[in-house]
């Protein structure tokens, strides 16, 4: 596996990633399967939960809370 640490390196590696996935024009499970397998699932979820406006977690509490075994 190639290390890249450098910052613009980083970001350049960064942004051709972003071009492939917009050209397979990337599904929300396939997402969670690249996130799952980079082991970034949880951070992903927590930087994602403490940006989002408080009406919106409240709907998302109520709609998981009508899914069943949840």
């Amino acid at each position: 596996m190639i290390k890249i640490t450098e910052i613009p390196q980083k970001e350049l590696v960064a942004d051709q990633v972003i071009s492939m996935l917009n050209s397979i024009e990337v599904d929300g499970e396939t997402m969670q399967h690249i996130l799952k397998n980079t082991s970034m699932e949880d951070q992903m979820l927590r930087q994602l939960l403490l940006q989002a406006d408080t009406e919106v977690l409240v709907q998302l509490v109520m709609e998981r809370r009508e899914l069943p075994n949840a």
